[in-house]
């Protein structure tokens, strides 16, 4: 603890960084709350909550590599603040979604709110190495910044959950509106000077697009470490959290508790998976590797859990279990990019990262919803299929991990 606290006290910027994401990220959870409330309010089809989930994923894939050519050629801070400031707009125009026959508005609306978020997210994961000192404080940094991320899950969404129960949707959505603009604040005031390119290294967009895929391409070990995250996504939990919550444990208004519960145990389960491996990593980059193969075999472990799943606590515990592998692997899968890839282009190796991360989370959302829409299926059907689909993640990377000689040689050697 004292290596996070340490960290916070003499990296300012860094700090100030980490501040916004705090708060940031409880208004995320509240937004998420009040907008599965509408949608369930409005809508009677499983699959309108799968609409809502890919409005918020599938912007990342379509613009993520404009968002990283954006990233590497200007102010990563202005985008991060002009990004903050007209989502707290956008998400204020949710309030208009008061009857069915506006239901279509929160679609156009979330996609706008991500949209931004695309921008916003590959600013922030590659302005960070500039705001540390050493690779074990980057690191820290990545840990401290997946457990806030893990523990607003937990506190944001049980705090959500709480709020849109007793207040209302509307409530919760003025809430996290301000949250954005307290963010922008904070980022405003990180010191950070962008460097731009020299004159004779100016390119078009397109050109600086395309430099990217091939700079990744031409680099296997680093095209690895970009789809650590999509390999794990099989299958959705929002969509099974949803549907628990509506069908089977309705606690709370519209189910309102029983979503806080089950997001809060997903929270914990992020905040704690990277917290014990971070205690044997230690920033070697072999450690590293060692414990994104443990964090794959974790996944199927927590559908396994949501497939048997009695009550709430057992179908919580799953949720969980799938969530501290999943937050293992986020986590060190961005240190070793953040430490093998040059800061001219962590911007688009970010985005290339985040984009096929979207494409597969909105084709697993879209497919979960459209299974329990179009088969005779249950959440806990569902539960199986995604165990067994996701051993094969995991039985990949332990065979790729048997050939180690050949790729330590790769990832320790600086592009």
């Amino acid at each position: 603890m004292k290596n996070y606290i340490a960290l916070l006290r003499n990296r300012t910027g860094f700090r100030k960084l980490w501040l916004a994401s705090l708060i940031s990220l409880t208004g995320d959870w509240f937004n998420t709350i009040a907008s599965m409330m509408i949608v369930n309010r409005y809508t009677e089809t499983d699959l309108a909550i799968s609409w809502i989930l890919i409005a918020r994923t599938l912007p990342r894939f379509l613009l993520g590599p404009l968002a990283g050519v954006f990233a590497d050629r200007f102010n990563r801070k202005t985008i991060m603040v002009i990004s903050d400031l007209m989502r707290a707009g956008i998400v204020l125009s949710f309030l208009f979604v008061d009857r069915p026959e506006r239901v279509w508005l929160i679609y156009v609306l979330t996609t706008m709110q991500f949209v931004l978020a695309s921008f916003f997210e590959p600013a922030s994961s590659a302005l960070m190495p500039g705001l540390v000192g050493t690779k074990q404080e980057l690191v820290t940094a990545n840990v401290l910044m997946s457990i806030t991320w893990s523990s607003m899950l937990a506190i944001g969404a049980a705090l959500g959950g709480v709020f849109a129960g007793i207040f209302g949707a509307d409530a919760a959505l003025i809430m996290d509106a301000a949250t954005f603009l307290l963010s922008a604040a904070l980022v405003f005031q990180i010191p950070y000077k962008h460097i731009g390119a020299l004159p004779g290294e100016q390119k078009s967009g397109y050109r600086d697009m395309l430099e990217g895929f091939s700079y990744v391409v031409q680099r296997p070990h680093v095209l690895v470490l970009t789809l650590i995250k999509t390999f794990g996504q099989i299958g959705s939990s929002d969509i099974l959290i949803a549907v628990f919550a509506e069908q089977y444990f309705p606690y709370g208004q519209e189910g309102a508790l029983s979503l806080g519960v089950m997001f809060g145990a997903a929270g914990l389960g992020a905040l704690i998976g990277p917290l014990i491996a971070n205690r044997y990593t230690k920033g070697d980059h072999q450690a590293l590797r060692k414990a994104i193969q443990y964090g794959y075999l974790l996944i199927p472990m927590g559908w396994a859990l949501v497939a048997w799943s009695p009550n709430l606590l057992v179908v919580s515990l799953g949720i969980m279990v799938r969530l501290m592998g999943s937050s293992i692997n986020w986590t060190y899968s961005n240190v070793l990019i953040q430490t093998e890839v040059p800061d001219r282009f962590l911007g688009r190796v970010f985005a290339l990262d985040l984009g096929m991360f979207t494409l597969a989370s909105s084709t697993s959302v879209f497919l979960t919803g459209y299974l329990l829409d179009a088969y005779p299926l249950t959440p806990r059907n569902l539960g199986l299929f995604f165990a067994l689909g996701t051993l094969v993640p995991a039985f990949y990377w332990m065979f790729f991990q048997a050939r180690p000689s050949r790729l330590a040689g790769q990832l320790e050697q600086r592009p």
